[in-house]
């Protein structure tokens, strides 16, 4: 009997714990999005999902909490550096709050910055992927550097 009672506890105490979910950077380390002192749920639409059919990720109220909600296709598809970057940018919506993508934008830059995960050559990479006159990156990397509120 106690061969069986011992793994049969320890399944229990396993499905309890349950995984986490996380997001995985280019790196492979991994961070949850934290807005209001919770966690931010995290999933994968279905695939071919309309709501996201057109986009890479969206951040949505799910009850008194938020949710970010991946298009996988879309994810792979992301240079690494914008893939990293857009983790900040979509927890920055529920952090924020905002529906507004340039404060999400200038928000999830310092965010990133503060948790040490952009810098000079980092900024330089996500940069090199948007074209040197583009309005909406370049008032994202003003607003993180000076603070001015960006418009959206």
């Amino acid at each position: 009997m106690k061969r069986i009672v011992i793994p049969l506890a320890g399944v229990a105490a396993a499905l309890c714990i349950g995984p986490v979910s996380a997001f995985m950077f280019a790196d492979g380390t991994t961070a949850q999005c934290i807005a209001q002192g919770r966690v931010v749920a995290e999933k994968f639409a279905p695939l071919g999902d309309p709501a996201l059919e057109n986009r890479v990720a969206r951040t949505t109220r799910v009850g008194d909490g938020w949710q970010i909600t991946w298009n996988q296709e879309r994810v792979k598809l992301l240079p690494p550096e914008v893939r990293d970057f857009l983790f900040f940018h979509e927890c920055a919506h529920a952090r924020v709050p905002t529906d507004g993508e340039r404060e999400a934008n200038c928000a999830g830059l310092k965010d990133m910055r503060a948790a040490g995960r952009a810098g000079p050559a980092f900024e330089a990479k996500l940069r090199g992927n948007f074209a040197a006159n583009n309005a909406y990156w370049n008032d994202t990397f003003k607003c993180a550097n000076d603070g001015t509120k960006p418009a959206n």
